[in-house]
């Protein structure tokens, strides 16, 4: 099975990928392997989403490698996927996350930048603006939001500072010690007050906001596709397509995204996959 091929850039979060004429490339994200709200099967039954590709693209929090309670298992479940894709001859290729920012590259480019592949962290300068990370350092955020000076025309800048964001701002485990499953998740979802407000703002903006990520650091960029809010969306806005992949978590939907010669051939749900079940494509 031929290779992409592709080439780390001079700066290491960016992957420049030319894939074989006819070759499929499959976009996923968020499949948050070890965290224990992952409703993802076992590694090994994610064997159907390897079937007739030749590259599977994760962008961003594959599994949970940040140091925290899922730490161990995450890791342990990266490396078993790692494992299945060779065992297929799947091409992978990981985009760091805010869960797994121990990855390398941030942002891939397909087809000559026709194509951008990303977590979706860097559309924000807080990363994640409606995390408890985030809510609980507000102050140090902010100071290092301000020590990049071309944060909003340089994607080099805008880059490394979603990576350091994730470095500021460790996991706030506020859930451990509470028992109870249904006060886990409400602390989760609901706590403190103006986090469900910044969720809710985040899915009805997010299409927008990559339309204009693209316009100030991918002007060649045709298609988008980003994870990081939970929520499947598709949007167009002129000639540019912009996907997001949804998440294998609770009360959330996973999508996968299907490429070949920079076209968008299919957009469908990851269990219709996994089910063998038939769906239109996606024209």
């Amino acid at each position: 099975m031929k290779r992409c091929a592709s080439v780390i850039s001079d700066m290491s979060c960016i992957i420049d990928i030319e894939p074989p004429p006819g070759s499929t490339v499959r976009f996923i994200s968020d499949l948050h392997l070890g965290h224990e709200r992952c409703e993802a099967p076992a590694v090994a039954g994610l064997a159907p989403l390897l079937q007739g590709i030749g590259t599977l693209i994760i962008l961003g929090d594959a599994a949970e490698t940040r140091k925290c309670s899922w730490q161990e298992a995450g890791l342990a479940a990266r490396e078993e996927l790692r494992s299945l894709c060779r065992q297929h001859g799947v091409q992978l290729v990981e985009i760091a996350g805010n869960h797994d920012p121990d990855l390398p590259a941030l942002l891939v480019r397909l087809w000559s930048g026709r194509v951008i592949g990303m977590h979706g962290h860097a559309l924000y300068k807080e990363g994640a603006p409606w995390s408890w990370e985030y809510l609980h350092n507000k102050q140090a955020c902010r100071q290092l939001i301000s020590s990049f000076a071309q944060v909003d025309t340089n994607l080099e800048q805008r880059l490394e500072l979603s990576r350091q964001m994730c470095q500021l701002t460790p996991p706030v485990m506020r859930r451990e010690g509470i028992r109870n499953p249904l006060l886990r998740g409400f602390m989760h979802c609901f706590w403190p007050p103006q986090r469900p407000f910044g969720i809710v703002k985040t899915w009805l903006t997010c299409g927008a906001l990559a339309e204009k990520f693209a316009r100030q650091f991918c002007p060649r960029a045709e298609v988008i596709i980003f994870g990081h809010m939970h929520r499947s969306g598709h949007w167009r806005y002129g000639k540019r397509q912009i996907f997001n992949t949804g998440a294998w978590f609770r009360h959330a939907t996973p999508y996968v995204i299907d490429m070949r010669d920079a076209r968008v051939i299919s957009y469908r749900k990851i269990t219709d996959i996994l089910k063998n079940k038939k769906t239109d494509p996606f024209f």
